[in-house]
C-alpha cells in the first residue's frame, strides 16, 4: 500500500526541503520505490539539495495541465534509481493551481510506489491545504526556537480537523539536550518521528547537491537513515541522539563528498 506523505512546516528556514530529500533518499536506499513532489508552487528548490537542477526540462505544472506524461516528467536520481523527482512550477503559485487536479495525479501515481513525499509551501496558505488534501499522513518539521513552534503549533491545530490522517513531529537544529525536547513533545502532543543535531555538513551538502545520508559515516546521515527506519515501522530511540551531537569535520568527510560531485559530473 502506498503512504502519501506531506512534509509540512508552519514557518520556511526550519530545514522542510533538505528533510524531504535526505529522507526520500534514506527510504529510497533501503530499497523503496521512492517520488518526491516539489508542490512549492513559485519557490521550486527541492531540486537543490537532491542536486537535480540542471536536469529540469518540464514540472509539475506540465504534468497537471496534462502537457505531459509522468513519465516525462520523472527525474530519477542517480544514486538510487528506485527514487524519483517531480520538479517544482515557478511559473505559477498555489492560488493558480486546482488542488482536485493535484490529489487526482497523485492518486494515479500509486500504483507505481511504495512511499509519496510531498515538499509542501511553508505556512498556511492555499499551499498548504493542497498538500493535506492530496496525502495521507503528514511530518510537521520544526526547529526548538519559540517562533518555529508556535507556527507549527498552528500547523498541528488545523491538521487535529483531518483525525483520519496520521501526523508525526520532526524536530531540526536541536542544540540542547532531552529536557528541552521533552518540553516541545508536551508543547505539540504528537508522536516523534526524530530528531537532528545542528549540523554543518548539511549546509555543506545542500550547497553541492549530495544529499548528506548518503553517508552514512556522517551523524545526520546516519540519523535519517534511522529516522526512515521508523517511518517504515521500527522502533528506534532518539533521546540520546541530541548528546555527542558534534559533527564530523575532516577531511576525509569532504573527500566523499567531493568523490560524489566528481562522478555526478563525470556522468554528464
Amino acid at each position: 500500500m502506498t503512504r502519501t506523505i506531506a512534509v509540512l512546516s508552519g514557518k520556511g528556514g526550519v530545514g522542510k526541503t533538505t528533510v524531504t530529500a535526505n529522507l526520500g533518499l534514506a527510504l529510497a536506499l533501503k530499497g523503496y520505490k521512492v517520488c518526491l513532489i516539489d508542490a512549492d508552487f513559485g519557490l521550486r528548490n527541492l531540486d537543490v539539495p537532491l542536486g537535480l537542477t540542471n536536469r529540469i526540462i518540464l514540472d509539475i505544472n506540465d504534468f497537471l495541465e496534462g502537457s505531459c506524461s509522468l513519465h516525462h516528467v520523472l527525474i530519477r536520481h542517480r544514486e538510487a534509481k528506485n527514487l524519483h523527482f517531480i520538479p517544482g512550477s515557478k511559473s505559477k503559485n498555489s492560488s493558480e493551481i486546482d488542488e482536485h487536479i493535484l490529489a487526482e495525479r497523485i492518486k494515479e501515481m500509486r500504483s507505481y510506489y511504495d512511499f509519496i513525499l510531498i515538499d509542501s509551501p511553508a505556512g498556511i496558505e492555499k499551499g498548504f491545504i493542497h498538500a493535506i488534501n492530496a496525502c495521507d499522513e503528514a511530518i510537521v518539521v520544526t526547529t526548538p526556537d519559540k517562533t518555529a513552534l508556535q507556527d507549527a503549533d498552528r500547523v498541528i491545530g488545523i491538521l487535529e480537523s483531518y483525525p483520519e490522517k496520521k501526523v508525526q513531529l520532526l524536530v531540526n537544529l536541536v542544540e540542547t539536550t532531552k529536557h528541552c525536547l521533552e518540553e516541545i513533545l508536551n508543547l505539540l502532543n504528537i508522536d516523534l518521528l526524530g530528531v537532528l543535531p545542528a549540523d554543518s555538513q548539511i549546509i555543506y551538502s545542500v550547497h553541492k547537491g549530495i544529499p548528506v545520508v548518503l553517508d552514512p559515516s556522517q551523524k545526520s546521515g546516519l540519523l535519517y537513515r534511522r529516522i526512515a527506519s521508523k517511518l517504515c515501522g521500527h522502533e528506534i530511540p532518539f533521546h540520546d541522539e541530541i548528546e555527542n551531537k558534534k559533527p564530523k569535520h575532516s577531511i576525509l568527510n569532504r573527500s566523499f563528498f567531493q568523490r560524489k560531485l566528481n562522478r555526478m559530473r563525470l556522468s554528464h
